[in-house]
């Protein structure tokens, strides 16, 4: 310890700009913690070999290794065991979590991942090298980011991932919603498809509502989505005598019976027009007749009366006259009518329903922010593993899953902790300056069944008169 301390004040000593101190003394602290954990990952493996060599396995030698850590790269020293009729390995990574072929460790890679949700590739990589102890590029970012993604697909969509769940809930009521949003693609138009779901909204503020036991599952395809948020239904809970509550804009993949798909048996299912695009649907369509708009909305959302509704309508089509009187308004007015009565039976008001719960739905178009702010605007164009592999991550912040999907789990092992004192030893020794023992230039000479006025012969002569 004093040596360590009579390095500091030399260090502050030394400088008199008060930045290149700082930076000295910060690079200084990464390189002890850096040789700290090598000293201590190394006492670690140390400490492994017995319990390795109790399965059957033995060391077949020691390789080097370097991994980047939150706290800096450490290069440290590990055994490699072999065992017959099994796979070779290394204790000692399994143990830290250090998966093969991976230069950065778990930790490094979720605060890494967590910047980049929040930011662009390039200024995640200047964040990282600006406030971290190790440099990484923008691709290289990108590199993470897919790699991640596929993990926590695989692990996502695993048969395993719900063994541990042994007692499923029974709640009053579930609220599903759906929905897809278009982004630009390197080769082509992509869309992700998100469902989310919970069980109550309650009020933070007056302003504020928060969901109850919220979950979201987002992917490009829009099976895989369906797919993952069925099985956690399936596997968490017990809906035979649960009221199911779902709300879409009834577009491809989430009309009813695409949530009927999804919930499978309950107690009773009520699916709901998404209100938004209702509107947006009818002032997309009425656009040549603004003075309409808010008549309509009021007879179909408000009153929720057919007979007012076709004839407001009718209404609107007598008055496609003079300039109004174009292809485009009749059909635009057609497909309104289409609309309304293939949807007429979702877009009853919650209120005349007469249902027993809140109303708590409606809020996927504004949970999408978390995700378009991220991958839309700003010139972003993705590919498919890109993509995907961001909006995995995003989904797993938003769910506060994120560390657990990237976490790894082991057998545990026995290990032989070193004390405070030794480690404080440890620390001091390695610090010391070593003089290295060298073998030195060793006499060799060349044989050779050649004449001797070959060349062979020649450089084995003149190599036996230098003086070594």
């Amino acid at each position: 310890m004093e040596s360590i301390i009579t390095d500091i004040v030399k260090i502050i000593k030394s400088e008199n700009n008060v930045l290149a101190r700082e930076k000295a003394l910060m690079c200084y602290f990464f390189d002890l913690m850096g040789e700290l954990m090598k000293l201590a990952l190394e006492e670690v493996d140390v400490g492994l070999v017995d319990e390795t060599k109790k399965q059957g396995y033995q060391i077949e030698k020691k390789n080097k290794r370097s991994v980047v850590t939150v706290f800096g790269e450490i290069s440290y020293w590990r055994r490699r065991y072999v065992c017959p009729g099994r796979k070779a390995k290394y204790p000692l990574d399994q143990l830290m979590g250090y998966d093969k072929y991976k230069r950065y460790s778990v930790l490094a890679v979720k605060n890494i991942l967590q910047v980049s949700a929040v930011s662009t590739y390039r200024n995640t990589a200047l964040a990282v090298n600006t406030l971290s102890s190790f440099n990484i590029s923008h691709s290289q970012v990108g590199k993470l980011i897919v790699q991640a993604g596929k993990q926590i697909k695989a692990q996502q969509q695993s048969e395993e991932r719900y063994d541990g769940i042994t007692q499923k809930k029974k709640v009053p009521v579930l609220y599903l919603e759906g929905d897809g949003v278009v982004i630009k693609g390197t080769k082509k138009r992509l869309e992700f498809h998100r469902y989310q779901v919970c069980e109550d909204i309650i009020n933070v503020s007056k302003t504020r509502r928060k969901r109850v036991q919220a979950k979201e599952f987002v992917s490009l395809s829009r099976l895989n989505a369906l797919q993952e948020i069925k099985a956690y239904l399936a596997n968490t809970y017990d809906l035979s005598d649960t009221l199911i509550i779902s709300n879409a804009d009834g577009g491809a993949g989430y009309a009813k019976k695409d949530f009927d798909e999804i919930v499978g048996r309950c107690k009773q299912h009520e699916h709901f027009l998404d209100v938004f695009h209702l509107n947006k649907k009818i002032k997309d369509r009425l656009g040549f007749m603004p003075a309409m708009q808010g008549k309509l909305i009021s007879a179909v959302e408000f009153k929720y009366d057919r007979r007012l509704t076709d004839v407001i309508l009718d209404t609107i089509e007598s008055n496609l006259i003079d300039e109004l009187n174009t292809p485009e308004n009749h059909e635009n007015l057609r497909r309104l009518r289409g609309y309304l009565h293939r949807h007429w039976a979702d877009i009853e008001p919650f209120k005349m329903r007469n249902l027993p719960v809140i109303k708590a739905i409606g809020c996927c178009e504004s949970n999408h922010r978390k995700y378009t702010y991220r991958v839309k605007g700003q010139g972003k164009y993705w590919s498919e593993d890109g993509a995907e592999g961001i909006l995995r991550v995003l989904t797993c912040i938003k769910n506060n899953e994120l560390e657990y999907w990237l976490s790894s789990e082991f057998a545990g092992s026995e290990i032989n902790a070193i004390t405070e004192q030794e480690l404080k030893a440890a620390a001091r020794d390695s610090l010391k300056k070593r003089h290295e023992s060298h073998l030195g230039i060793q006499r060799g000479a060349l044989t050779t069944q050649t004449a001797g006025s070959s060349y062979l012969s020649k450089f084995n002569r003149m190599l036996n008169h230098i003086n070594y």
